[in-house]
């Protein structure tokens, strides 16, 4: 189990070139480079333009409104609170943000599929090895002395990997956008004091999204056998065996459970991935 208060962690804006904006970063969690269960959370904070062309991905990924409102295609956007999942080979975007500092907490993890999630040391080598031969700008690549211009992504991924990318089939038209307001409160019966909201269940790989609240004095375990778990806590604090947390705590249980006990009333965003095999 681990746990990190992103209070604590500084904004580093070196990373994420390959697209169009001023984005920097507090990295909170990764996994193993090469596992099918690679993943990466980090909270993102821009506060000016930020732009990236209708693209798509082969990993899945998992954006928490935390402060703000993020566009992510024309007419669609993320308002503060709203949770949206995109799926490994659905196309969004293209997105376009005028200004007004955005805090998102983004997952991009491993997807059904299991072609894994290139790591962020992965990233920025091939980022700055293609920066050598060629032009990064508006969330595209463009090799000197081509005229075609390609999502920056794929570029990159394709140059680690010398091998073209290939997209897992679209299980949805779109990605989702979960409006939570919009949700009702369901009493967990077996804890006193706790409520939650199921967002939802994705993919035959079972990605579930809810929202967790607990009164003062509640307690709630979190985690599961058999999968990874990923809490980022929006507000309130308390304790656990683990320490103590507080608003923008994340917390990673690996295969086991944890149990937490709120001294003021708290919200948290709790993702459940299930394990895929490594074989």
């Amino acid at each position: 189990m681990q746990m990190i208060h992103a209070a604590d962690l500084a904004w580093s804006e070196k990373e994420e070139r390959h697209r169009e904006g001023s984005l920097a970063f507090k990295n909170l969690f990764h996994g193993q480079e090469g596992d099918p269960n690679n993943f990466r959370l980090v909270l993102s904070r821009n506060g000016g333009e930020y732009r990236s062309p209708l693209h798509r991905h082969n990993f899945d990924q998992v954006r928490y409104c935390v402060k703000g409102a993020a566009n992510i295609a024309p007419g669609k956007t993320l308002e503060e609170g709203d949770v949206g999942y995109f799926p490994e080979g659905t196309r969004y975007g293209p997105q376009f943000d005028q200004g007004g500092q955005r805090v998102t907490l983004v997952l991009q993890c491993g997807g059904a599929s299991r072609q894994g999630y290139m790591s962020a040391a992965q990233l920025r080598r091939g980022l700055e090895e293609l920066e050598a031969v060629g032009t990064f700008a508006g969330g595209k690549f463009q090799r000197h002395g081509e005229d075609a211009a390609r999502d920056s992504y794929e570029a990159i991924w394709e140059h680690i990997f010398q091998r073209p990318m290939l997209y897992p089939a679209p299980r949805y038209e779109d990605p989702l956008l979960i409006r939570p307001a919009g949700f009702e409160w369901r009493v967990d019966a077996g804890a006193p004091g706790v409520k939650r909201k199921p967002l939802g269940s994705f993919t035959e790989r079972g990605v579930r999204l809810e929202l967790i609240a607990l009164d003062p004095g509640a307690q709630a375990t979190l985690g599961e056998p058999g999968a990874l778990c990923l809490a980022f806590v929006q507000e309130g604090e308390g304790a656990s065996p683990a320490g103590d947390w507080r608003a923008h705590t994340a917390m990673r249980l690996d295969d086991e459970t944890l149990q937490v006990t709120a001294r003021a009333a708290a919200h948290a965003l709790v993702v459940t991935l299930p394990l895929i095999s490594r074989s």
